[in-house]
């Protein structure tokens, strides 16, 4: 494929979904691309704003944090899943508050449903010392 063509290729992924340097690699890689021609493809795309890692990052994050549902550990894991880069210029939630309202949502508070709670919140990606305080309060109730 000549840099026309994954130019043009590019254009139509960038299209359907902001996509960050390392998934767009990927895929035109996937497709045939030459790395000598993605390097090239990816550069300009750069140098005319289509592909920025550090603002998609901070959408992605923000775009989380601001559903209210799941931790930083989480947030982190779907940034490198897509390949970004963790922004440093973001506010990271009050994981303690955000834990307890969605387990005073989700749950009664009676003591056999701690485990689930507990599975609930570590999936959700809250850290282990958010989920004990959180837990702590929960079995006092």
């Amino acid at each position: 494929m000549d840099y026309r063509e994954a130019y043009e290729k590019a254009l139509q992924l960038l299209n359907v979904r902001f996509l960050s340097e390392g998934e767009l690699k990927a895929k035109l890689r996937r497709r045939g691309v030459d790395d000598d021609v993605l390097e090239d493809v990816v550069a300009a795309l750069e140098g005319e704003h289509f592909l920025d890692d550090q603002r998609l990052a901070r959408d992605v994050y923000r775009y989380y944090a601001r559903k209210g549902q799941y931790g930083y550990l989480y947030i982190v894991n779907r940034l490198r899943r897509r390949c970004l880069p963790v922004p440093e210029d973001v506010e990271r939630p009050d994981e303690y508050a955000l834990a307890g309202d969605l387990v005073k949502r989700k749950f009664s508070y009676r003591a056999d449903e701690a485990r689930k709670a507990a599975r609930f919140l570590q999936y959700r990606g809250f850290s282990p010392s958010v989920i004990w305080d959180v837990l702590e309060d929960f079995t006092v109730h």
